[in-house]
């Protein structure tokens, strides 16, 4: 299971804004003032280099970068969930399906004497912000009881496997984000904005509107009485380049299940931000070059794979980092200015089904569990005060078609406690798609290409000694 951190910040130093303006005001009058006579040494005394100052730049570091699999991630707390089937042809299947309560929007609802159910009908609007795939092909769903409760006191992980009740309908079709749907509310044909109608099997009508008149008295001997419902995508029938999961809206309350009886009466129980639920996560490899990695890692590939959904991971290793404190003598101290990887998309692996992500995370193997752990610069990226100043990066540039990441403090920090403390603190770099805000089913393809005079994957590092 993919581990969640407690972000700790070190204390920094934030200018005002005004204060800052009357510092550079002061500092710019000192430079003007000062710059009478550039060959005084006035001040070398103050420095601790004594003036004498080295700086380099260099790229020429052993660098592997290899895929691993990556764990299952956690998804009750998600901040929209994502639905649907796929076959990747340069990754292969891949299916979330969704796990939720429903609640009911008043007390003692009742259906009255001998109700005569017409119909249940569940309508899931699209959160329209996040697809992936082909949306034109055809895929089918079931949907069942959910068996077993959701507890808002769990924690619930992309691998679960719900126990699953009554089957209570399927659904075909493609996935439409663009027309609206048309739906019955009191014997009136309404329109809705896109989503999924699924008719469900007429003894859920039944279900809803035969029970106890205390199964509606309360919201939680509602949820008893149905503990959830489960979205099951099918993956057979799928050809390659067929399929597409995008996003529903399980917390708006627009999406729903209403149950149609006595020809014009209905009753709605709705999905919304009160009802616990969870994404369930697949991916099926068949790519022969990413299961060659699988099994042989730690060595360099020219290609590499990154997938969400709890699919896979490039690892990268720079076995040779710390050789960086040999080049200092003892009574210097390597400073990093910069330490950053550039990575390039292989040409060819994008298209309009299969995009690129927004944006990519470094991040590292934890010492002991080996699973995914934050580095120093993406605790400062993820930090509400200091995310602002951070320049972590990891957003795709479409100009350059590249992602940089910068770990210069992390980097400082290996440096550091090696030449200190002799610890050696490097366990590599884990390079991954976040697993939400956004949340899409993307994929990404690497060209890790590293020749003399062509580096695909750069690591750039700028670094400076000075006398301590």
């Amino acid at each position: 299971m993919t581990q969640y951190w407690q972000s700790k910040i070190n204390q920094r130093l934030i200018f005002r804004p005004i204060g800052l303006l009357y510092f550079v005001i002061f500092f710019s009058g000192i430079s003007i003032i000062s710059c009478k006579n550039t060959d005084s040494d006035l001040g070398l005394n103050l420095r601790p280099d004594k003036g004498e100052l080295y700086s380099a730049e260099t790229d020429t570091f052993t660098v592997n970068a290899f895929t691993v699999r990556e764990d299952s991630l956690k998804t009750d707390s998600l901040s929209t969930n994502i639905l649907g089937a796929m076959v990747d042809p340069d990754f292969g299947m891949s299916t979330a399906g969704v796990a939720s309560q429903l609640t009911i929007t008043q007390i003692d609802l009742n259906f009255g004497t001998a109700p005569k159910v017409d119909s249940a009908m569940l309508y899931i609007r699209w959160d329209k912000d996040y697809f992936y795939g082909n949306l034109n092909s055809n895929q089918s769903m079931t949907i069942y009881y959910l068996k077993d409760s959701i507890s808002s006191g769990l924690k619930y992980y992309s691998d679960i496997s719900p126990l699953l009740g009554e089957e209570i309908g399927v659904w075909n079709g493609s996935f439409n984000l663009k027309d609206s749907v048309t739906i019955k509310e009191k014997g009136l044909s309404v329109k809705k904005a896109p989503g999924l109608l699924i008719k469900l099997n007429k003894k859920v009508g039944e279900d809803f509107a035969k029970a106890s008149p205390s199964v509606y008295g309360s919201v939680s001997a509602f949820k008893t009485f149905v503990k959830g419902i489960v979205f099951v995508p099918q993956s057979s029938g799928l050809a390659s380049g067929q399929g597409a999961i995008a996003g529903v809206d399980f917390f708006t309350g627009n999406s729903q299940l209403v149950v149609h009886y006595n020809d014009t009466s209905q009753h709605s129980f709705v999905f919304n931000n009160n009802c616990e639920n969870y994404n369930m996560y697949n991916t099926a490899h068949t790519n022969p070059d990413l299961l060659t990695q699988f099994a042989n890692p730690s060595k360099h590939y020219n290609t590499t794979y990154i997938q969400s959904m709890g699919g896979c991971k490039t690892k990268i290793e720079i076995p040779y980092i710390l050789n960086l404190c040999n080049s200092a003598l003892p009574n210097e101290r390597i400073i990093i200015n910069e330490a950053a990887f550039v990575l390039t998309p292989q040409n060819g692996s994008i298209s309009s089904s299969y995009g690129l992500p927004f944006r990519l995370y470094l991040l590292q193997p934890d010492i002991t569990t080996k699973l995914n752990s934050p580095i120093l610069d993406f605790i400062d990226f993820v930090d509400p005060k200091l995310g602002t100043y951070s320049i972590y990066g990891g957003g795709y540039n479409s100009l350059t078609n590249e992602y940089t990441i910068r770990f210069t403090r992390h980097l400082q920090h290996l440096l550091d406690q090696f030449k200190i403390n002799g610890t050696n603190l490097n366990r590599g770099f884990f390079v991954t798609i976040p697993s939400d805000k956004p949340i899409t089913p993307t994929r990404v393809i690497l060209n890790n290409t590293r020749m003399p005079n062509y580096k695909a994957l750069k690591f750039r590092v700028t670094y400076s000694k000075i006398k301590i």
